[in-house]
């Protein structure tokens, strides 16, 4: 027994929806990695998967965009929730590579100029802030590859007084809502 083509075209195309959700359901959320030294060791620390860029609106306040981002220090439990907010400015969006300049000042960092960072929040454990030792990096610079809607990809970059530098990747996706 054959079916028409008017029933089997439209369950071909059923079909193919439905496999392509359980692929996207199934992409990685997040990749990337800090790698460089830390307190004069080598590291290498894999981003969480549940880093992801956030567009959060409350009402009576601005809307805020940002790149939620944390990565997993292997054994340095005092590094827990290691990571950074990317704050960016309403409606930022990159096609190629822009680079904005950290500085440290007042024990944070900044970016150098007003930019499409707006502001720069490192984070420790499940406060923002940094580890008294090697303390605030004493420069960095955050690298935006390409920044949508949906997306973001880049890269930072701490350099220490200690002489330590560690360079973080990110390829995250918009957080979802369930």
């Amino acid at each position: 027994m054959s079916l028409p083509l008017r029933t089997v075209l439209p369950l071909l195309v059923c079909g193919l929806c439905v496999s392509s959700c359980f692929w996207l359901d199934n992409l990685p959320r997040a990749s990337g990695e800090c790698t460089g030294t830390h307190l004069g060791r080598r590291v290498h620390w894999p981003l969480l998967e549940e880093s992801s860029l956030v567009h959060r609106s409350v009402q009576g306040e601005l809307p805020d965009t940002f790149i939620d981002l944390d990565y997993t220090p292997e054994e340095e439990p005092a590094l827990e929730g290691f990571g950074v907010d990317i704050h960016l400015v309403d409606g930022a969006r990159v096609e190629a590579d822009r680079t904005v300049d950290l500085l440290s000042r007042q024990g944070q960092l900044v970016p150098a100029e007003p930019s499409l960072v707006a502001r720069w929040v490192g984070n420790i454990g499940g406060a923002s802030g940094y580890l008294s030792s090697p303390g605030v990096p004493v420069e960095g610079s955050v690298t935006l590859d390409e920044v949508t809607e949906f997306a973001a990809e880049g890269r930072f970059v701490y350099r220490y007084s200690d002489g330590s530098e560690l360079t973080c990747t990110f390829e995250v996706i918009e957080a979802s809502d369930e």
